[in-house]
């Protein structure tokens, strides 16, 4: 659809918007979405299992079904940017972060949440991979 290139920050908002539509069972004009986002967001619906396993293991007390939608979908696309688009961990997790307190964060708590949550993800992806 695009004719200019989003930057990564616009990338990663729309691919957490269109995630978040999908989750809601919500309904999209496939013409009206970057190709760069629908290709992402639709590999990640793909690694969906591998990717909530990785997120639900990554949380004490916690799992996907307790969270609010918006941190689900942010989390999951940092964890699909960490563990299929080969970003180096720290610009997916700071750059979720970032998305977080736009979209989600209140009174500072999710931003802490999410990064523990990403940390501990990072840290498991690492481990795995060795």
């Amino acid at each position: 659809m695009s004719e200019n290139k989003l930057s990564r920050r616009e990338f990663r908002e729309n691919s957490m918007k269109l995630l978040y539509i999908l989750e809601v069972g919500g309904d999209y004009e496939r013409d009206t979405v970057d190709d760069e986002v629908y290709n992402a967001v639709s590999n990640l619906i793909n690694n969906n299992d591998e990717i909530e396993a990785l997120l639900n293991n990554s949380m004490t007390g916690y799992n996907l079904k307790r969270l609010n939608l918006v941190d689900k979908c942010i989390l999951k696309f940092a964890v699909y940017e960490m563990m299929f688009m080969d970003l180096p961990p720290q610009i997916a997790i700071n750059e979720a972060l970032e998305i977080t307190k736009i979209y989600s964060d209140i009174d500072g708590k999710q931003v802490a949440f999410n990064n523990k949550v990403l940390d501990t993800a990072k840290d498991l992806i690492i481990n795995g991979r060795k």
